[in-house]
């Protein structure tokens, strides 16, 4: 009887999930041609597909994947969260895919086919221009990556999620391989997360946000010869009108870089290899709450930490202007009208403030120095019962330093502050008051801003 049990479980496990692979290559007949060569499950709710060749409605070339893995629950628990009528309906609280061997044959005529293709699909343009690897914001043609040396596009990747419903805790990963060219690895953590249905997403939180993006340093070198060629430069020289040209499309957009970030980014551009970026809120925070922060308050906030190839940026400042939109659209609409309006700027300062009113600052950067001379920089997270509590950042870590108030000699808190440029006055800056809720960040950076 066991024997027996076991084989119609899976065998009726297979069938259902033939039946729903099949009825997805179906539905998705108007747009590709979809094949597979083998279909494999396990009782463990393992899923593996094999063979697997895309051949898109309108062109005779395709992508080719040596397998797919899927890895959920049991098969048991996977069949009665999708049939109703014997359980729970939904996603099951675990998911992993394995995509191994996914390539692109572009040699010979291919790439020239695939550009057209592409372009009559709508796929190719960016902002109504061909895709260019030597312009700032767009992609590569499959011409270009041609002749930059490559005949196959090679590349694996890998998703999943796991949800703790007891906890409310909801953890996510997706990891890309592009062989030769780049890698990108993203991980997010959630908090308060009441069931997996995007309807029920309202009240979460964001607990830790981490992606890595290597950007492989000997493709990154071809590319460069490659452009400064096309361009009639030196490759030196390319590479600083490729920054200059970043910071110049950052800027149109209202964003202007402080001196650490313009550092990073031409370091960057320069050597290539890693970049990783790290949100880590000293506390859970709402991306309802998070829409509502003027922007240039975001990054503090969300607590962001940068590295480029292993070296930490400590200088994270940079300044929004306001009304960007307003004059790009203005100069587009008529050439001939030189009047814009005023630009607002905001930048973060410290201000000294009484230790007495220490408690209007709670979640700023302050900087605290005690009678024995020590200096304390971090996040205020408490000031009560004759307690200064700061939250602090060190090697990656956090603790929560407690010092008495009555041993508190001065303070500072950086507070954000409005940048006035009218025509016929020097440049002044107004202090906003104090808002607790809008300027949490890391301690990591009110090191480097207080010190």
């Amino acid at each position: 009887m066991p024997i027996i049990f076991w084989a119609i479980a899976h065998w009726g496990f297979y069938y259902y999930v033939k039946t729903k692979l099949d009825e997805a290559v179906l539905q998705a007949a108007p747009q590709a041609d979809i094949r597979y060569s083998e279909l494999e499950t396990s009782l463990s709710g393992k899923i593996t597909v094999r063979g697997i060749h895309i051949v898109p409605v309108g062109t005779d070339q395709g992508i080719s994947i040596q397998s797919v893995h899927v890895q959920g629950p049991d098969a048991l628990s996977y069949l009665m969260r999708h049939i109703p009528q014997l359980g729970d309906s939904g996603p099951p609280d675990k998911i992993n895919v394995v995509v191994k061997g996914v390539e692109v044959d572009i040699s010979g005529n291919r790439a020239g086919k695939l550009d057209r293709f592409s372009e009559s699909a709508g796929y190719r343009k960016v902002d109504g221009k061909p895709r260019d690897i030597c312009e700032v914001g767009s992609g590569a043609s499959f011409t270009q990556l041609q002749e930059l040396g490559f005949d196959r596009l090679q590349g694996e990747m890998k998703m999943g999620y796991q949800y703790f419903p007891g906890s409310r805790k909801l953890y996510m990963d997706f990891d890309m391989d592009v062989k030769g060219m780049q890698q990108l690895s993203l991980s997010m953590s959630l908090d308060n997360v009441p069931a997996l249905d995007p309807q029920k997403m309202l009240g979460v939180l964001l607990s830790n946000l981490k992606l890595e993006y290597v950007y492989s340093p000997r493709f990154g070198q071809k590319v460069v010869e490659y452009c400064a060629q096309k361009r009639g430069v030196s490759p030196d020289d390319f590479k600083l009108l490729m920054a200059d040209d970043t910071l110049r499309q950052l800027e149109k957009n209202g964003l202007v870089l402080g001196f650490g970030l313009k550092h990073a980014l031409k370091s960057f551009l320069n050597n290539w290899g890693t970049l990783l970026v790290e949100l880590s809120p000293p506390r859970p925070v709402g991306f309802f709450e998070l829409a509502q922060l003027p922007k240039d308050q975001v990054a503090e906030k969300l607590g962001l930490q940068l590295a480029v190839n292993d070296a930490l940026v400590t200088d994270l400042s940079f300044r929004i202007l306001e009304g960007m939109s307003l004059i790009r659209r203005n100069n587009a609409a008529d050439r001939k009208t030189r009047k814009l309006p005023p630009k607002v700027e905001y930048v973060w300062e410290y201000r000294k403030v009484p230790v007495g009113q220490l408690s209007a600052y709670l979640d700023h950067l302050v900087v605290i120095r005690d009678r024995d001379g020590v200096v304390h920089k971090g996040i205020l997270s408490e000031v009560s019962n004759g307690r200064i509590s700061i939250l602090k950042r060190i090697s990656g870590g956090k603790f929560t330093a407690h010092l008495v108030r009555s041993n508190v000699v001065s303070a500072q808190a950086r507070v954000r502050v409005k940048v006035e440029q009218p025509k016929s006055a020097p440049q002044q800056t107004v202090p906003e008051k104090a808002d607790a809720g809008n300027a949490q960040a890391t301690a990591e950076q009110g090191q480097q801003a207080g010190g």
